[in-house]
């Protein structure tokens, strides 16, 4: 019986040790864990930042495309109206020459 005992004893001790190194790997993979969801929620912060700053490039690049499409737009424009002054030029020049010729 003394036997029986002091095997369960030896068995009890075992499983208690074993138990206390699972504690301290359990405590290990848990401080894992916190780390890595540290580091997760760090990597969510920049990314939702970065996609903060891409959405503002954007819309910064769409106001400049707006701009960029009228300015555009104003110097066709402001071609046209200078095809239109040299145009009424040349014809002036031209009605100046026969009031000229005829006026000598």
């Amino acid at each position: 019986m003394n036997k029986t005992i002091g095997t369960l004893q030896d068995k009890i001790k075992k499983l208690v040790n074993e138990n206390t190194e699972m504690d301290g790997e359990v405590r290990n993979a848990q401080e894992n864990l916190r780390l890595s969801a540290n580091q997760n929620q760090k990597i969510m912060q920049e990314l939702s930042e970065y996609k903060a700053r891409i959405a503002a490039n954007d819309q910064e690049n769409n106001m400049l495309k707006q701009k960029m499409n009228n300015l555009i737009k104003d110097n066709q424009n402001l071609d046209e109206e200078v095809r239109n002054a040299q145009e009424n030029l040349r014809l002036s020049a031209n009605q100046m020459k026969k009031l000229t010729t005829e006026l000598n």
